[in-house]
């Protein structure tokens, strides 16, 4: 700062020793001195452009003037004169060259600067709608200009411009036909009032444009301003790009974590699911070992062997359910289906026949059926094995004295619901998504009654295969109602 504010007086002092060379040299116009005049042209050039050397330049021609001018009045137009007259002339035209020359690299720099300033702003992390404030507010401080606005095509913008009517209507030609647009005066004021509009063009066209109001802007400053809206167009869609990315790159990274989560949680729940089936398969194979050994070995009366007889049945049917249900979930997690075999199903008579099942509970089980109620398109088997299911979970989260209702009624047209509804526990709002996943276990139920995770998950996918569907609602405390819709028979 200090170097070049003394530059002035460093030219001015040569200018000055120069002149008294000469005037030593007997005040001659072809003094060889006079050539020392190039370095404060230069310098002044150099350090100040070409107002600088204009400055300088003319700075030397009045002081070798008096010089020149009486050696004219003597002696004419001489060879001496002539020569002295040319390296003014010679001196002025490199001042000139050398202050231009300086001028346009300083421009260059100055803009190379702006360009560098506005990648790293536009580098950073922050929203499209803050990085644009922050590049109106640079642009103001580097131009020099009076407003400045960004227009985005998808309607982000940074303050106004102007007489905001006009340049709001010139802005959108220019975005719709990505020419620039210059407004002589859009002022009312006695000073003029310039604005120039030119479109930020992106990889695609144009993405927006930038509207700068200034006092004067020559045809070199439009230009640069042309390409400074080219730059920031790129900068601005590659902004938005990195900021697209960021965003997918944070979507992907958290479905990732919830991907990696849920299979934590399905591993842990297959360990628990395989310490569970061992213990299920255990208790039958253990009863029936233990009574069939009796059976084998032991004289017992006919009533005793009948009540041992369904003991082992009710095991055995128990380990057929476990096996069925661990079959249909390996053919559900190869991707296939359950093979049903069709046929007219009616509502009352399948829950008749499931309740006979259960008729050990005594009257805990209530039956709801209307007469009208349509016969169902399904598999009996199927519908055996998904109402089992639900009763069995029904009564062992139940309370003994409280009753569970069935119910079968129409769903709308072509459609038959059926309803499990007990008075239990009830299961969590967090759990009730997760439900009918296979080996998953509502918090606490594992404590309360003994049970795979299975079951529902099997229910479900049989109740699909039929083309129906399933749901589940509950509130703690309360109690919980499965339903599921199976399509009633084309007649």
């Amino acid at each position: 700062m200090t170097r070049v504010s003394a530059l002035p007086v460093v030219v001015a002092a040569l200018l000055a020793l120069v002149t008294a060379g000469i005037g030593l040299d007997d005040a001659d116009p072809a003094s060889p001195l006079r050539h020392l005049f190039a370095v404060p042209v230069v310098l002044g050039a150099l350090a100040f452009g070409l107002r600088g050397a204009v400055l300088t330049g003319t700075g030397v021609v009045l002081l070798f003037a008096p010089v020149v001018l009486p050696d004219v009045e003597r002696h004419g137009l001489t060879a001496e004169v002539a020569e002295a007259l040319v390296t003014m002339i010679l001196l002025l035209l490199l001042g000139g060259i050398v202050g231009a020359l300086r001028t346009q690299t300083l421009r260059q720099s100055q803009r190379l600067s702006l360009l560098l300033a506005v990648h790293a702003l536009l580098a950073r992390d922050d929203a499209i709608e803050i990085l644009l404030r922050r590049l109106r507010a640079l642009l103001l401080v580097r131009l020099p200009i009076r407003d400045v606005a960004l227009v985005l095509e998808d309607g982000s913008c940074a303050s106004a411009t102007g007489e905001g009517t006009l340049v709001g209507s010139v802005v959108s030609d220019v975005m719709r036909t990505g020419r620039a647009f210059f407004v002589t005066d859009s002022g009312e004021s006695l000073q003029p009032t310039r604005v120039a509009i030119v479109p930020l063009i992106g990889s695609g066209g144009c993405v927006g444009a930038l509207a700068v109001e200034a006092a004067e802007l020559s045809m070199t400053d439009r230009s640069e301003l042309a390409a400074l809206g080219a730059y920031v167009g790129l900068a601005l869609e590659n902004a938005r790009l990195a900021a697209r990315q960021r965003r997918a790159a944070d979507e992907l990274d958290a479905k990732v974590a919830a991907a990696t989560h849920h299979l934590e949680e399905m591993d842990r729940a297959k360990s628990t699911f395989v310490a569970i089936v061992s213990h299920e398969l255990r208790t039958p194979l253990t009863a029936l070992l233990g009574f069939g050994e009796l059976l084998a070995t032991r004289a017992y009366s006919v009533p005793e062997v009948h009540r041992l007889a369904g003991i082992v049945h009710r095991e055995t049917q128990r380990l057929v359910r476990l096996v069925d249900d661990l079959i249909d979930l390996s053919r559900l997690e190869r991707g296939g289906a359950p093979t049903l075999r069709r046929a007219a199903l009616c509502p009352a008579r399948a829950l008749s026949s499931v309740a006979e099942l259960f008729r050990h509970v005594g009257p805990r089980l209530v039956i709801e059926c209307a007469s009208a109620v349509p016969d169902v398109d399904a598999d009996p088997d199927a519908v055996d094995r998904i109402l089992k299911n639900l009763i069995t979970n029904a009564l062992k989260y139940s309370p003994a004295t409280v009753p569970v209702h069935l119910v079968a009624d129409h769903d709308g047209p072509g459609f038959v619901r059926f309803t499990v509804q007990d008075r239990g526990p009830g299961i969590a709002p967090a759990a009730l998504p997760h439900v009918f996943e296979p080996y998953y276990r509502a918090p606490g139920a594992a404590g309360a009654a003994p049970g795979t995770g299975l079951g529902l998950a099997v229910v479900k996918a049989l109740v699909e295969a039929h083309g129906g569907s399933i749901e589940v609602a509950s509130e703690v405390g309360r109690g919980t109602t499965i339903s599921f819709r199976l399509p009633q028979i084309v007649v």
